[in-house]
């Protein structure tokens, strides 16, 4: 007794020479006020720990428990763990002990030493599991929990989570463990799931979750996984996930949209009479190729946009012919005027992305240079470009496609060296001049030889050294003249990531020579062997491989999505793969597309695997 109580003389003398010091290195000028509950604090560790000094072993341990309390609400870290550490626990009744160890290993946690909390735990509960309450066995595996995602053992800390969630009683308690067990499992490798399925050592619990894992995580098209946790459901029945799934899991069980009447608003009249057309052989397409196949298909009835222009007539119509789902309009300005409107309260899914905030049961979808410049910037972003220049034409939608490219660039933390733009064919070689500031080193040269009257000066063009690669986006025909002139100008060397302009959807290998190693990407309609619709398509029109044949394949993904609409919505993780690359839904209701890479290679397109 008398060498712990030494022991313990000496850290209560380093404890409080530690709280003299900070004293003494404030300033003057802090306010008194603000001081007083941090003098008020270790006046009464203090007290309680010259107390505990005093005191018989109960009661000891209970005012330095207390005192590490306070140290430890204070920031002290290291002085709880040390006061913690000169409690004798043998003595002690079982809720003190777990007290105590509940201190220690919070303490340590604290501390960044996950370690040795993970010990204190371990040692503890060997030699008092039998006696704890349900509670304490809830708190114990939380801090066990909490220290092994400090150590990043997220096999051990799902484990722990599964233990728990056994143990708790509210459903509200267990969907939050539940949850927190399926971002865990996320993190796990395909390689670790299969080995730990394999092991023979899970409980039921722990088999039931890794089988969820594995057969959620082998596909994200929707309606697969959707037959996966149909499956799981069946075989794990008396599975507590089963009962309670993780929210992410939820939509799955949504049922599809169901539709009887779909009203398809376009402009069949006026300057985009063409394109509504287009839009609507894809939609009929889609529409006729169900019903072969003997599905439930819904009415469908045609709008012309340019006549039914405000939402209180399009709500008239929607009323008088009993509308379950609209699809349409194709401008940005109609989809504004939608996104504002309170009267129509049924799904609409619109061709196009609005400027404004989309309200609930607004769906976007449409072509969007935005996808194509989010992709090629985190492309970019993973193939290691931090700096890079944008050529794009001088036109609005080039320009679109700049603006949107240097947003999400910038976002990811990349720099946009220069933002420029290419005009006339025939002033090709002066706009590439002016991006790669080529121009700029004979502007130098003549300044130099004007300056020192000699001929004899020794000069060497070159490019812009600050880049890492170049974004292109340019029509084939411009394409095939700027990646040339590129190479003149000494660019040769730096990656070109490409919008799908520059791919005209028919292979050209003779042409296309010059966009060898260019990355691009484009949709599964120009990329991919084609679909038996876009067969069907073909069969009837020659224009399936042009940028506006693009249109068909809006038209046939929009008829596909539409059952998946509220699904889509619930689960922002999942997809339907569409003609128009993967589609999924964001928070906001935007369908966004993910494309297909590719790389010229001999004139020809190769999808990157």
């Amino acid at each position: 007794m008398k060498y712990m109580k030494f022991n313990w003389r000496l850290s209560l003398c380093a404890i409080t020479i530690s709280t003299l010091v900070v004293g003494c290195a404030a300033p003057i000028q802090h306010n008194q006020s603000a001081q007083k509950p941090a003098q008020q604090n270790q006046a009464q560790i203090t007290s309680l720990l010259q107390k505990a000094d005093r005191s018989k072993p109960i009661k000891s341990a209970r005012l330095k428990a207390e005192a590490a309390r306070l140290l430890l609400s204070m920031g002290k870290k290291s002085d709880a763990a040390l006061v913690l550490e000169q409690i004798n626990v043998a003595l002690l009744p079982p809720g003190m002990r777990f007290d105590i160890a509940k201190l220690q290993a919070e303490a340590s946690i604290s501390q960044n030493r996950p370690e040795v909390a993970l010990d204190q735990l371990e040692r503890f509960s060997a030699s008092n599991q039998e006696k704890l309450l349900t509670e304490q066995k809830i708190t114990l595996l939380k801090l066990k929990a909490e220290a092994f995602e400090l150590q990043k053992e997220t096999v051990a800390e799902v484990k722990s989570l599964i233990k728990l969630s056994l143990l708790l009683e509210s459903n509200e308690a267990k969907q939050q463990i539940h949850d927190d067990i399926w971002k865990k499992l996320l993190i796990l490798d395909h390689t670790t799931v299969n080995t730990l399925l394999r092991s023979g050592t899970n409980s039921y619990y722990e088999q039931g979750w890794l089988e969820l894992i594995n057969e959620l995580s082998s596909t994200t098209q929707l309606d697969a996984q959707h037959q996966s946790i149909a499956n799981w459901s069946q075989l794990w029945e008396s599975h507590p996930a089963k009962t309670i799934l993780p929210t992410p899991l939820k939509g799955l069980g949504q049922q599809a949209l169901n539709v009887s009447k779909i009203a398809v608003l376009l402009p069949f009249t006026g300057n985009l009479a063409k394109h509504a057309n287009v839009i609507k052989e894809g939609l009929m397409t889609a529409h006729f190729r169900h019903r072969t196949a003997g599905r439930a298909i819904p009415e469908m009835l045609f709008l012309d946009s340019g006549k039914i222009n405000t939402p209180i007539q399009l709500a008239s119509i929607i009323n008088e012919q009993n509308i379950d789902l609209v699809i349409g309009p194709l401008t940005k300005d109609y989809v504004n005027v939608l996104a504002a409107d309170q009267h129509i309260t049924i799904p609409i899914l619109a061709l196009n992305y609005g400027d404004q905030v989309s309200r609930e049961g607004l769906y976007q979808f449409g072509l969007s240079a935005d996808d194509e410049a989010r992709q090629i910037a985190e492309k970019l972003w993973q193939d290691g470009a931090r700096t890079v220049a944008v050529l794009t034409p001088t036109s609005t939608w080039g320009e679109r496609i700049s603006v949107a490219f240097t947003q999400h660039f910038k976002a990811l933390g990349g720099t946009v060296a220069v933002r420029d733009t290419f005009g006339e064919t025939s002033a090709l070689s002066e706009d590439i001049a002016r991006f790669l500031a080529t121009d700029k080193s004979k502007q130098r040269y003549k300044r130099i030889k004007q300056l020192v009257y000699t001929r004899n000066i020794e000069f060497e063009e070159h490019r812009r050294q600050d880049i890492d690669a170049i974004v292109l986006s340019a029509l084939p025909n411009d394409a095939r003249q700027i990646i040339p002139i590129l190479a003149f100008n000494f660019a040769g060397d730096l990656p070109i990531y490409a919008t799908s302009h520059v791919y005209s959807g028919t292979t050209d290998p003779v042409q296309d020579q010059d966009l060898n190693n260019i990355q691009f990407l484009d949709t599964p309609w120009n990329l991919k062997p084609p679909s038996q619709d876009k067969v069907l398509i073909s069969q009837q029109r020659n224009n399936t491989n042009s940028r506006f044949g693009r249109l068909y394949a809006l038209g046939l993904d929009a008829y596909r999505i539409v059952p998946y609409l509220q699904q889509l919505s619930a689960l922002p993780n999942a997809e339907i793969q569409g003609e128009t690359g993967k589609l999924s839904i964001d928070p906001s209701g935007r369908v966004t597309r993910t494309l297909i890479w590719a790389t010229y290679k001999e004139g020809m397109p190769q999808i990157q695997q």
